[in-house]
């Protein structure tokens, strides 16, 4: 076993809390601080231990600072109301373990997430189960566009290990 599989480890231990995260944020508008930050420090130790032992430091770097730029953007985006501060926790821990990868991945998730949440806003607002200023949860769908971008590299790394 090489230090490639420890690199997917940040995007198990989301995929892992993706059920009660999105449970959570359902039932009660918020993502606990205790399991978004959990993430984070998981994200920052996987990533740390797998560039340290492959010596790809450009690749934590690009994860540090997608979290960095992550955390400025969405600060500035719930000092206005327009996203929660748990979703921003989350979004750090994800795209620390996407911008490892390849920082494109952030791009393609978010895209994917924000596009679902759309989707379904708009189908509730034409089918009358939700207004203008109604409330959604956007954990839930910002977790299933990971989901499905971070199963990219996590493929990728057992194709490449099991045919090695």
């Amino acid at each position: 076993m090489t230090f490639a599989y420890v690199s997917v480890l940040p995007i198990l231990l989301i995929a892992a809390l993706s059920i009660p995260l999105a449970v959570i944020d359902i039932r009660e508008h918020r993502l606990p601080n205790k399991i978004t930050y959990s993430a984070i420090i998981g994200s920052l130790f996987a990533t740390f231990v797998t560039s340290a032992a492959t010596s790809r430091w450009l690749d934590f770097g690009a994860g540090l600072l997608a979290g960095s730029i992550t955390a400025i953007i969405g600060y500035l985006l719930a000092r206005f109301k327009v996203i929660g501060m748990g979703d921003i926790k989350l979004l750090i821990a994800m795209h620390i373990s996407l911008a490892w990868h390849a920082p494109v991945l952030i791009l393609f998730s978010l895209s994917l997430g924000l596009g679902l949440a759309t989707l379904i806003g708009l189908i509730g607002l034409v089918l009358g189960k939700l207004g203008p200023k109604s409330l959604m949860p956007l954990g839930p769908y910002l977790l299933l566009g990971f989901l499905i971008i971070g199963g990219i590299p996590v493929a990728e790394i057992i194709t490449e290990e099991a045919l090695s």
